[in-house]
């Protein structure tokens, strides 16, 4: 299972913001409960590259895991709750996130 996850970040968000944030999001990989379900995970930034149809995400995370199961542990684990309250909530823009879970063929493949 693949868990993808986007949103747009805050103009007043700061550099140490957004770099504690996707230090908090790489961090999860090798967490107490996270680490054996975890299997790959990518953290990246937008490009800055304009769209016509709107502004694009600024932030976003892909996670596999090897079961639905898996990504369901992962989705309500402490760990992942603590980088969405702490270092997620604060700098995101509201009603900006988007995500998606889909079956893979392979684990850690595009």
């Amino acid at each position: 299972v693949r868990h993808i996850v986007s949103f747009r970040i805050k103009e007043d968000a700061t550099p140490e913001q957004r770099l504690a944030l996707k230090s908090a999001l790489l961090g999860m990989q090798g967490a107490d409960g996270l680490r054996d379900i975890i299997k790959a995970l990518s953290v990246g930034e937008d490009l800055g590259i304009p769209h016509p149809s709107g502004p694009n995400a600024a932030i976003t995370a892909m996670v596999d895991f090897a079961s639905k199961d898996d990504y369901e542990a992962y989705a309500v684990h402490p760990e992942h709750v603590k980088v969405i309250t702490d270092f997620i909530k604060p700098i995101m823009e509201p009603g900006s996130r988007n995500a998606i879970q889909f079956y893979i063929a392979e684990m850690g493949k595009l």
